[in-house]
């Protein structure tokens, strides 16, 4: 009844998650002392153990236990086949001697069931059709650990909308993992002393959701898996509202909202243009002659040749081959390491002018007001949802009313467990996996979801859905308790928890608009800086290449 989560919600509506660690961390403490004593409790099973409003844990049913007494071992011969670990699964008789290490099982399973809402860690869903069997047992036996890090293998994954594995740190997710797979069968179970060192530190790490004083979890995630999950549909934890206190916060939109307006938006990113640079030309290398030596000498090999034809006319050919050659010589001088000089050139402007493109670009990504803008804007729609609070909560009560009936039927539908329910052919083992996959009362039972079970054909889901339909002809509307006043305060305490929260977020807002502006600013400076040398680069080597 603990860690069911439909029997919480009548019988403990106040108990969230931290009360089933400490659960949990007293449950390993009683497998400790016993097994301190040499005793073994053999037939580890959810009907073993009473808890206490205040966690407190006491052992019942021991006359089954597993005693050691002056080295007489006087065995227990009960079990329950969905508790016993996998190298037993094939006994015949339970009449054999148990180990510490048989108990370690029972006792990962027990603190599984608590921590992950009534789960069974070997209940799940085949990734192939043949590949996980019909019978709870048969899972276990060959090991099909449901949440396991390579569950893939294994031929099966969690039921929909289980609680993730990732709620536990990874220590006690090591540790659950040793328990149900097969190095524990070899001996490597944590032990019931490691169970509660480890339960008792992720006790000492947890942290509350601002939506919700209900939703409790270990600091090692960084957003409420409860609220995760209820935006799925599930919800494993519910304040029913039962009283309801008004808060004043001081929190006065309009001064908030004043303050974020106020906030200036950074400039934008001004990019220089290459042109705006004053620069000279870098000069040729000594040894590439310049257009004007080159012009020189080609003209004065062509004087040559026509001085030596005017002066002997019978070698005018000589003189006319002469200047030819001086001017083809004369043009060709130097040329190779002028043309690698104008390629070296060339590459130097290709770099800069990427570099100087690729900067405009990561300044218009990265500074002005575009991300500042995005937050102003988040904070707009905050602010449009707190205005929208009162009609919301409007909505939510007129709700209540009409939804009178249907909630009436599943809160009476809430009261008959399968637990406790004389289903054909639904025994302990399979009333295990209905609950693993959330069916708990008959206001959980559809076809549909029944089906999703494996082991549960139509023959079987019909028996269900009957004895669901019996439940419903056990209903009588109560028209003067439509909705009562925990209705009504469990709507005022949910808009109460979202009022809170984005107030908190608009007060923090401010901050953050602050600092994202005052980033965008200071990178604009950075990059300003880096944009002006690269525009200045870019005209140098235009210039540096222009002399040819």
């Amino acid at each position: 009844m603990v860690y069911s989560p439909a029997h919480r919600r009548q019988d403990s509506p106040k108990a969230a998650w931290d009360y089933l660690l400490h659960v949990a961390r007293n449950i390993a403490c009683s497998f400790e002392t016993l097994h301190s004593q040499g005793h073994v409790i053999g037939d580890v099973n959810q009907k073993g153990f009473m808890v206490g409003k205040d966690s407190r844990v006491v052992l019942v049913d021991s006359d089954s236990f597993q005693i050691n007494a002056s080295s007489t071992v006087h065995l227990c011969d009960a079990g329950t086949p969905h508790f016993t670990p996998p190298e037993l699964q094939s006994l015949t008789s339970f009449a054999v001697m148990r180990t510490v290490n048989h108990d370690n099982f029972g006792l990962a399973l027990l603190i599984f069931h608590l921590l992950f809402g009534a789960r069974h860690p070997y209940a799940g869903v085949p990734l192939q059709s043949s590949a996980v069997d019909i019978e709870l047992e048969s899972n276990i036996k060959k090991f099909r650990y449901a949440y396991a890090r390579d569950s893939q293998s294994r031929g099966i994954a969690p039921p929909p909308r289980s609680i993730p594995l990732s709620m536990v740190p990874d220590a006690m997710e090591t540790m659950f993992h040793q328990a149900f797979t097969e190095r524990g069968a070899q001996g490597a179970r944590p032990t019931a002393q490691q169970w509660v060192a480890e339960l008792d530190r992720v006790r000492g790490h947890l942290k509350k959701c601002s939506a919700s004083p209900m939703h409790v979890y270990p600091d090692h995630l960084a957003k409420c898996p409860w609220c995760a999950l209820e935006q799925q549909g599930v919800t494993y934890f519910l304040d029913l509202g039962a009283t309801y206190t008004p808060t004043l916060t001081g929190f006065v939109l309009a001064q908030v909202w004043a303050v974020i307006q106020a906030v200036p938006v950074p400039p934008t990113v001004s990019v220089p243009s290459p042109s705006s640079f004053t620069v000279v030309a870098q000069a040729l290398p000594t040894s590439i002659p310049g257009e004007n030596t080159t012009t020189f000498y080609s003209v004065l090999a062509v004087c040559t040749g026509i001085a030596i034809a005017v002066a002997e006319p019978k070698a005018m050919f000589l003189g006319l081959v002469v200047g030819a050659v001086g001017w083809f010589m004369a043009d060709r001088a130097g040329s190779s390491e002028r043309t690698a000089e104008r390629s070296r050139r060339n590459a130097i402007l290709q770099g800069a002018k990427y570099a100087y493109e690729q900067l405009i670009e990561r300044a218009k990504r990265e500074t002005g007001a575009a991300s500042f803008m995005a937050k102003r804007m988040e904070l707009a729609k905050l602010r449009d949802e707190y205005l929208a609070l009162p009609q919301a909560e409007k909505q939510e009560l007129d709700k209540l009313h009409s939804t009178a009936l249907e909630r009436q039927k599943q809160q009476f539908l809430d009261r008959f467990f399968i637990d406790n329910a004389t289903i054909s052919g639904v025994g302990p083992a399979r009333k295990a996996a209905l609950r693993s996959f959330g069916i708990e009362t008959a206001a959980d039972v559809t076809r549909s979801a029944v089906m999703q079970v494996r082991g549960f054909g139509g023959g079987l889901t019909r028996a269900v859905t009957d004895w669901k339909a019996g439940c419903e002809r056990k209903f009588v509307f109560n028209s003067a308790n439509a909705v009562s006043a925990a209705d009504r305060n469990g709507i005022q305490s949910k808009m109460d928890a979202r009022k809170i929260r984005v107030e908190a977020a608009l007060t923090q807002g401010v901050g953050e608009l602050q600092a994202c502006g005052k980033l965008a600013t200071s990178q604009l400076a950075m990059l300003q800086i880096q944009l002006e040398e690269a525009a200045r680069k870019l005209a140098q080597a235009q210039k540096d290449l222009s002399i040819f």
